[in-house]
């Protein structure tokens, strides 16, 4: 998972070499039909890029599988995942099974005959329990299934002061009409209405992608959202300028932001809804992450308070009712037939993984998971009344397309254009230029 999106980072990192299938050992060749081969590995490895209470939670989750199923795990973090996995693969020893946080990443590979698509019995039984597009994640171009969600994270999040917004008599909006009412409603109080944060080092502008994301999931749908992120549908087309026309008039209107709008590219994405519990309120709004109720991002004295304090409601819909969710997560696929290394994957991305991994407070991308077990109201809520009552689930869309585009122009044009350097028409007619021709 992008730790969440600081990881973002890693994604324009430098590339290894191409995989050629030459370098591939027949244990590695992808088998369409999922079938296990073999008396088991007595040792299993497991690779992936998350840390700190995820990274333990997740281990204890699958040693404890491990140990009632009679094999070991090797635990292997890496740093860069991009980099690293297409290294491993390119030198003949990837890890049985890997956890991608980038679906696009993941096909590449299947595309080279990398990765084990899996067996449609094991899809059938996960997709009764998974948030509705989850599948669609992890199927690929030749549209076979070669990775399931483990843990996701939820991004269609607005966050509040919960007594300073209940002491203004302002209610979360559950519409878009309603959100633009509200933003103007607080403006015209003589107050400022959002806090709005895109920096982040190298990566500054990846969150103003979230927003659009988001903002497509709900004015164009999900089916065009997926048309969208594959290039069928131009940045610049009737379907989608409308999200970018929504994020302007949100942004580039005097007063709806904190420091106005050249601020929002010089504040950092983890910090930037601080302003929200300051007395007085800088801002009201925050769009943000689940990550950012977490160390490192509110203010400490808040996060020892977080259910009392901290308001939270899921990014509104379209119209009521219709709560498409945008999330990030890991993804996990096979990278060869044997015994304990499907039997583990298929684990990792059922139902009855992510114990300990939802004590640690990290969502598990199936409805039937018990929101008890969270360790606070608020990501309860954010379980039971965004997640769970999703009516469709996307993977973040810059995560999906070619690299140059999803961290490059996606980034750096909306840069461009909230810091008033080019227009709107501008910028989207030169992410549309940037994408990759069929066949380069």
């Amino acid at each position: 998972m992008r730790g969440l999106n600081a990881a973002k980072a890693t994604i324009a990192a430098g590339t290894v070499a191409l995989l050629t299938s030459g370098c591939l050992s027949s244990s590695n060749d992808a088998d369409s039909s999922g079938t296990a081969s073999g008396p088991g590995k007595s040792t299993v490895e497991v690779m992936y890029g998350f840390g700190d209470a995820q990274e333990a939670a997740f281990q204890k989750d699958l040693n404890t599988f491990a140990q009632a199923n009679g094999f070991k795990i090797k635990f292997t973090k890496a740093g860069s995942w991009d980099t690293e996995i297409r290294a491993r693969v390119a030198g003949g020893s990837a890890p049985d099974v890997g956890l991608f946080p980038q679906p696009g990443v993941m096909c590449d590979l299947a595309k080279q005959k990398a990765v084990l698509a899996y067996d449609d019995a094991t899809v059938q039984t996960d997709t009764q329990t998974l948030v509705p597009g989850f599948v669609g994640a992890g199927t690929c171009p030749d549209g076979k299934v070669y990775g399931l969600p483990a843990a996701v994270s939820v991004k269609s999040l607005l966050w509040y002061d919960k007594p300073a917004f209940a002491a203004a008599g302002y209610t979360a909006p559950t519409t878009l009409d309603e959100l633009t009412a509200l933003t103007d409603k607080i403006r015209s109080q003589g107050k400022t209405p959002w806090c709005i944060a895109a920096e982040s080092g190298q990566a500054t502008g990846w969150p103003l992608t979230d927003w659009v994301e988001d903002l497509v999931l709900r004015l164009a749908g999900p089916d065009n959202y997926d048309k969208w992120v594959k290039g069928e549908l131009k940045f610049d087309s009737p379907e989608i300028k409308p999200a970018f026309e929504y994020l302007q008039k949100i942004a580039l209107t005097d007063g709806n932001v904190l420091g106005g709008t050249k601020a929002i590219i010089a504040t950092n994405f983890q910090t930037g809804g601080n302003a929200l519990f300051k007395q007085p309120p800088g801002c009201y709004l925050f769009k943000q992450a689940t990550f950012v109720a977490g160390k490192g991002g509110f203010p400490d004295a808040v996060l020892a308070k977080l259910d009392t304090e901290v308001g939270v409601a899921a990014f509104p819909a379209k119209e009521a009712g219709n709560n498409p969710v945008l999330t990030g997560g890991d993804l996990a696929a096979a990278f060869n037939n044997d015994a304990n290394t499907l039997k583990l994957r298929n684990f990792i991305a059922s139902k009855d993984n992510g114990l300990e991994v939802g004590k640690a407070g990290y969502f598990s991308p199936h409805k039937s998971f018990d929101v008890s077990l969270y360790p606070n109201d608020m990501l309860r809520t954010i379980a039971r009344d965004v997640l769970y009552k999703s009516t469709a689930a996307r993977f973040d869309g810059s995560d999906l397309m070619p690299a140059k585009v999803g961290a490059g122009t996606f980034w750096t044009e909306p840069v461009a254009w909230i810091s008033g350097k080019e227009g709107l028409d501008e910028a989207l007619k030169k992410i549309d230029a940037s994408w990759p021709k069929a066949g380069s």
